[in-house]
């Protein structure tokens, strides 16, 4: 193709060449007709044979000397036409040469990524000395394909001379991880941003929880664990304790009521009721029936509390946590900011324990017959049995919010230093004011009623309500229900 380029201008000038020589031609024999009819009309009629003869010859003279010339320049043409073409490019030039585009090419990227890079955030100086050495790099290369357009052998030898084709390789690669820091650079910066955003969008979520929990403890005081946001282990203390105890408690008695007005519904009697979950123990009043319910849903949910796993095979893992506070801790803070539907979906592996544990407590707690008493068949039990969801009732809902605040107990209870420990009052016992405390007692300042037993040695207990925890040195008395003593008549 660079052959060929070469041969054509050389002919289109013999062409032009040509043309040129023939206009001539015409004007002088025009000019040598003139002349003859001039020397004519001079001799009187006589041509002049002399001055004719000697135009022509000199005309004949000039176009053959031009003739002559012009066969010369086309034979020179066609020898540069069919002369042999240039010699084959050497590999290792070959080599060399693309190497040093590469490395062109590889600066040309360096430089347009500073510039990204430097257009976020802005700076102006930044982007013009990217500019200023884009544009560098673009000349560099154009001059690359100037001298290859010209000479190709040349230029590949040029680029092949002394250690250029080493220095090209070692270009390449200081220009490509030149690129990939700027590349690394403008990620961290994106991370870094999107971190600052999540954090921002984490308070203002936080915040939002916060208002919201405020609001639902001014509604319905007692209900809600803000008084345990923002908790830190370094800082728990059997305040914290006695908080999430309360909590739980009030879900107890809350099951418990909704329990007992099922019964009601259903046509049971509550004192028969409550004569199976504690025989033999005699009531003050048939209102006290809710006392045996309690003391049985609470008994039930606080069954092996002391133990890590609560005495379930599927959860032998957390007998692992032997001694690592945090990791109770940390579950406690993560299940109390999850919303229901988070730890009731059966299909998250990360509650999986909770779930093991809300299925083991339903079962023990509400009887296949009274699940049928109450909703008229046990769908409730067989959807737990399946293990593949949780039922979406009202009733499970509610039994699911309580066993969640057992099991946030639990983990506060296990990231004590040194633990916590757990008892009970035996049927029988004399009422001790350090440790028990009476859950008549509690009804009359909670509720303004209640039935109160005499002070004294008269009172002996008659069953644990809820049981009681101590935490360090801080005793959590348990709530027992009171009996009249056998001595009395």
């Amino acid at each position: 193709m660079e052959m060929l380029m070469a041969a054509e201008p050389p002919r289109q000038k013999a062409e032009g060449l040509a043309r040129r020589l023939l206009r001539l031609l015409r004007r002088k024999r025009s000019t040598a007709g003139s002349a003859s009819s001039v020397a004519y009309s001079v001799a009187g009629d006589e041509y002049d044979e002399s001055v004719d003869s000697s135009i022509n010859s000199v005309s004949k003279l000039k176009l053959s000397g031009n003739l002559a010339a012009l066969d010369a320049l086309f034979r020179n043409a066609a020898e540069k036409k069919g002369a042999p073409a240039p010699p084959a490019m050497d590999a290792a030039d070959a080599h060399a040469f693309v190497a040093s585009l590469f490395a062109g090419v590889s600066a040309v990227k360096a430089s347009y990524a500073q510039m990204q890079l430097a257009q976020h955030p802005y700076d102006a100086e930044a982007i013009q000395s990217a500019d200023a050495a884009l544009v560098a790099e673009l000349t560099k290369l154009s001059d690359h394909k100037r001298r290859y357009v010209r000479d190709p052998v040349g230029a590949a030898k040029s680029a092949a001379a002394g250690p250029a084709v080493f220095a090209a390789h070692a270009d390449e690669q200081r220009h490509l991880l030149r690129t990939y820091e700027i590349t690394k650079r403008k990620l961290e910066t994106e991370l870094h941003a999107r971190d600052a955003e999540a954090e921002r969008a984490r308070s203002a979520l936080a915040s939002e929880l916060r208002a919201a929990r405020a609001l639902e403890e001014r509604v319905h005081p007692g209900r809600t664990f803000a008084a345990l946001d923002d908790l830190h282990l370094s800082g728990l203390n059997a305040t914290h304790f006695l908080t999430a105890l309360r909590h739980t408690v009030k879900s107890i008695r809350s099951f418990a009521n909704t329990m007992l007005d099922e019964m009601q519904r259903a046509g049971w009697d509550p004192a028969a009721a409550a004569a199976a979950v504690h025989p033999g123990i005699p009531l003050c009043h048939p209102s006290d029936a809710k006392y045996a319910l309690q003391s049985f849903v609470a008994l039930k949910m606080f069954t092996n509390f002391h133990r890590r796993d609560f005495g379930l095979c599927p959860l032998q893992d957390r007998s692992s946590y032997d001694g690592d506070r945090r990791c109770f801790f940390e579950e406690f803070a993560e299940l109390m900011a999850a919303p229901a539907f988070a730890f009731l979906d059966a299909r998250s592996s990360r509650w999986s324990a909770l779930g093991e544990f809300l299925r083991d407590r339903y079962m023990s707690l509400v009887h296949e017959q009274m699940e049928t008493a109450f909703f008229g068949q046990p769908e409730q039990r067989c959807t737990l049995t399946a293990g593949a969801a949780f039922p979406e009732t009202a009733w499970f809902t509610e039994f699911a919010e309580m066993a969640r605040r057992v099991w946030l107990l639990h983990c506060l209870f296990f990231a004590f230093d040194g633990g916590a420990s757990i008892f009970q009052a035996r049927a029988g016992a004399r009422f001790s004011e350090v440790y028990m405390e009476s859950i008549s007692d509690v009804d009359v300042n909670d509720n303004g009623g209640g039935t109160v037993l005499a002070p004294g040695g008269d009172r002996v207990v008659g069953f644990t309500v809820v049981p009681g925890f101590k935490v360090g040195r801080t005793v959590m008395q348990c709530r027992v229900y009171l009996s009249r003593s056998a001595q009395q008549p």
